[in-house]
């Protein structure tokens, strides 16, 4: 949401006020389970609020410069081809294994393995019913044809397995999320807030900081190119990301 050069004095802002150390209380909500580290949950890219961005940007910030740039590289990836490449994960999962921003990770990631089957089922046909719409508009207004494989469901997780076997229904889980934005609207217009358009996938909001507007501008250009057997202005813009400075 913010460039470079404004997000700075904003995580100060945030930090200062406690809105940073509020998502900690919030968070604390989500019940624990055990994790049996297999992963699925780094198959999906989670939303956060833009507070919940702050936090991982100020995380990522302390990291090794090898660490930010491997994130930098595959966040601009996601950013362009989030529907173009169905195998893509999380940019923030490590190569190696291992989430890179665990400690931060955003109140989506908590929730993984936490809600119902029914409760998850319900939400991914929601997800998939959004994805059918952007694929018919990529198709009548560019003449794209995104693959079929990005309507596959993402893998439910059950984390029933612990010892207490609690869990979150999606009523509890909207109520936090709607808490967490309410952090937003002391940070942005809250007419963005009540468009929900502070609640992105995590990758985006990097990519908005670290890309400029003409760049991703590009995004349908980049889709058509990449579906067409080229990583030209993929690996272009991916390797100006690196050059972006913490």
């Amino acid at each position: 949401m913010l460039p470079a050069a404004d997000i700075e004095s904003v995580v100060i802002y945030a930090v200062n006020r406690g809105y940073i150390a509020g998502l900690a209380e919030m968070y604390a909500e989500v019940p624990e389970k055990e994790c049996a580290d297999c992963t699925k949950c780094c198959s999906l890219v989670p939303r956060a609020t833009f507070t919940e961005y702050l936090n991982a940007y100020r995380y990522l910030k302390a990291q090794p410069k090898d660490i930010q740039d491997g994130v930098l590289r595959r966040t601009v990836e996601f950013f362009f081809l989030e529907l173009a490449d169905p195998g893509r994960r999380c940019p923030f999962d490590s190569p190696e294994g291992g989430c890179l921003i665990r400690p931060v990770r955003p109140f989506e990631c908590r929730l993984f393995g936490m809600l119902s089957q029914e409760d998850y089922d319900e939400a991914e046909q929601k997800r998939l019913a959004q994805i059918q719409e952007i694929m018919t508009a990529f198709r009548n207004e560019y003449g794209i044809e995104l693959p079929e494989a990005v309507l596959t469901p993402r893998p439910y997780c059950d984390r029933t397995g612990a010892a207490n076997g609690s869990s979150i229904s999606m009523a509890d889980a909207d109520m936090v999320r709607m808490r967490l934005l309410s952090h937003d609207m002391n940070l942005v217009a809250p007419e963005h807030v009540f468009r929900k358009a502070t609640y992105l996938p995590l990758p985006v909001h990097l990519a908005m900081t670290v890309l400029n507007p003409g760049i991703r501008g590009k995004r349908v250009e980049v889709v058509q190119e990449f579906l067409q057997g080229s990583r030209t202005l993929l690996d272009k813009y991916a390797a100006r990301a690196e050059s972006f400075r913490f």
